[in-house]
């Protein structure tokens, strides 16, 4: 019997470090989060800066960054740390925060890698690769990815659901598998 309850007394006690932990860290982690963007965003923007390729693709990726921080990381701080979940009452906030977490998710690294794919083109020997570094071509690969990220992600408005897992408990929660419309 003592093995049952301390075994209940060691999940109560993780229970409690989460809870704390999402209350107290997560609101420190998007400051600093939202501050680093927020000085990344006035560095690259600057005027000298913007007319290189490179610090477009940084711009788009600290915008993305900053929206993963509050689609995220905000969601799961009032979710866990203060149990306001307004996503497993209501669909459409439940497909919008899926779809925007999974699409922001992708958009931050495939901007780095749009910027490392820039610096590969400046520093190539070939001159018709090097003149492949643009500003025009960064905000085309830029509006072009970002499209089809988001169709590529666009499933998860109609493939979300919220379900009820036990009486007084829901959960928003992406199904995964053939998804048939109803």
């Amino acid at each position: 019997m003592s093995s049952t309850s301390s075994v209940s007394d060691t999940i109560a006690v993780m229970k409690a470090t989460q809870k704390y932990l999402y209350q107290f860290a997560c609101p420190i982690l998007m400051l600093f989060g939202t501050i680093g963007c927020i000085l990344n965003l006035i560095i690259f923007t600057e005027k000298a800066l913007r007319k290189n390729p490179c610090s477009i693709y940084f711009i788009a990726y600290n915008m993305a960054n900053f929206l993963y921080i509050y689609s995220s990381l905000l969601a799961l701080t009032l979710s866990v740390g203060y149990s306001i979940d307004v996503s497993i009452y209501n669909l459409i906030v439940c497909r919008l925060r899926i779809y925007t977490v999974s699409l922001f998710n992708t958009l931050s690294p495939f901007y780095l890698i749009l910027a490392s794919v820039d610096r590969v083109f400046i520093t190539s020997s070939n001159a018709l690769i090097r003149q492949r570094s643009t500003c025009r071509f960064a905000y085309l690969c830029i509006i072009i990815g970002t499209l089809f990220w988001a169709l590529f992600h666009s499933h998860a408005l109609i493939a979300s659901n919220i379900k009820q897992i036990a009486p007084s408990s829901f959960l928003c929660y992406f199904q995964q598998g053939n998804v048939s419309l109803q």
